[in-house]
C-alpha cells in the first residue's frame, strides 16, 4: 500500500497525481517521436482537467509551462512555444507598492482631503466659498454615517478650518445640512412604504369586518 508520506510531493495540486506520474513515464521514454507523441497526449489531458485555464491567456503556453515544471526540466520533448527554464519560472512576482497616506482625521477619509485640496486651488472666491460649504455638509454626512450620533456644527467648522490649515472657512452662522447616504434614505422610505401599505391593508379589514356585520344584523332582523 502507497502512503502519501512515500509519494514526491504534488507540484501542481490542481492536476492531480496521476498526471505527475504519466510526465515521469514521459521523461523515461527513450524514443524521440514516441515521448513527443505522448507529451502531446498528457498536455490534451491537463487542459480537459482544468478547463477554466481555457479563458487565460496563452492557455496552451501556461500548459507546455507547467509540464516542464512538473517534470523538473527532465522532460525532452520539442515544444511549440519558447522552453522555459528553471530561472525563468522562478523569478517573483514584483509587488505593486502600496500607498500609505497619513490622514490627520481618519474618520473623514481620503475623499474629504482631496475636495479640501480642490477647494483651496479654486481662484474664483465665490466658487470656493460655495465649494467650502459643499464639504462642510459633506463632513457632517459622512461623520454621522461612520459614528451614527449626532455632531454640533462647531466641531466641523473648526475640522475644516484646521484640516486645510485655515485656507477655509464657513461663515459661523450657517448651519449644516442633515444629508444622508442614499442607502439609508432608501430604508426609511421603505420604511415609511411598509407602514402606509399596512395601514391601508388594516382599513380594508375593518371595512370587511363592519359590512359582515351589517349584513348579519340584517339578516336577523328579517329571520324575525
Amino acid at each position: 500500500m502507497e502512503y502519501n508520506t512515500s509519494r514526491t510531493k504534488l507540484v501542481y495540486k490542481e492536476y492531480g497525481r496521476n498526471i505527475q506520474k504519466l510526465i515521469d513515464h514521459a521523461v523515461t521514454i527513450e524514443d524521440d517521436e514516441k515521448r513527443n507523441a505522448f507529451a502531446k497526449r498528457i498536455i490534451e489531458l491537463m487542459g480537459q482537467i482544468n478547463p477554466h485555464l481555457k479563458n487565460t491567456v496563452d492557455f496552451r503556453h501556461k500548459l507546455w509551462d507547467h509540464l516542464f515544471l512538473i517534470s523538473d526540466f527532465r522532460l525532452d520533448v520539442e515544444s511549440p512555444y519558447p522552453i522555459p527554464t528553471r530561472e525563468s519560472l522562478a523569478q517573483k512576482t514584483v509587488k505593486m507598492p502600496y500607498p500609505r497616506t497619513k490622514l490627520r482625521f481618519r474618520h473623514y477619509g481620503k475623499n474629504v482631503e482631496a475636495l479640501i485640496a480642490k477647494a483651496i486651488a479654486m481662484e474664483d472666491e465665490g466658487k470656493k466659498k460655495e465649494f467650502t460649504r459643499i464639504i462642510a455638509n459633506y463632513m457632517k454626512m459622512v461623520y454621522r454615517s461612520r459614528n451614527e450620533v449626532a455632531i454640533n456644527d462647531d466641531i466641523i467648522k473648526h475640522d475644516l478650518k484646521k484640516m486645510s490649515d485655515g485656507a477655509l472657512e464657513v461663515d459661523e452662522g450657517l448651519v449644516l445640512k442633515k444629508m444622508s447616504n442614499s442607502r439609508s434614505t432608501g430604508q426609511r422610505d421603505s420604511g415609511s412604504n411598509n407602514k402606509r401599505r399596512k395601514g391601508r391593508s388594516g382599513n380594508t379589514r375593518k371595512h370587511h369586518q363592519n359590512s359582515n356585520k351589517h349584513k348579519r344584523r340584517s339578516y336577523r332582523q328579517h329571520g324575525k
